[in-house]
């Protein structure tokens, strides 16, 4: 009697090589992440680098002031400085439109005519020549 058992899908022994892979590696960076050594050597790279960082800008911060270029800071307060003179613009703008709308309305003259200079080449017989 043949066997009647169908073959398996290929794509069933992936999926199964997968779902092992991923539980081996799991079971690995638990076991290794999670020691206190493993811990302790993080903390030590991040408290590092966070050092690094911090020579690195106040490093630059001299380096900014000697050749007197605006730091990020600088900018930062230039830009809120701005941003309170324009409210206030607006607030005076919105006020002054509600206290005389036909006096907003003449707060923008009309703008002239620009003046016509440019004159067209004159005709070549004009100048007496051919």
């Amino acid at each position: 009697m043949p066997d009647t058992q169908q073959p398996e899908n290929p794509l069933d022994l992936w999926r199964q090589y997968i779902t092992d892979s991923e539980r081996q590696w799991n079971g690995f960076f638990k076991d290794v992440l999670g020691t206190e050594t493993f811990s302790n050597a993080m903390n030590a790279w991040v408290e590092t680098s966070l050092t690094v960082q911090r020579m690195v800008a106040d490093n630059l911060e001299r380096y900014y002031t000697a050749f007197n270029i605006p730091t990020h800071g600088d900018l930062v307060a230039l830009g809120e400085r701005m941003k309170a003179v324009e409210e206030t613009l607006a607030r005076l703008e919105s006020a002054i439109i509600a206290a005389a709308p036909e006096a907003a309305a003449r707060t923008q003259p009309p703008r002239p005519k620009p003046r016509r200079t440019k004159r067209p080449p004159a005709p070549a017989h004009a100048n007496g020549t051919s």
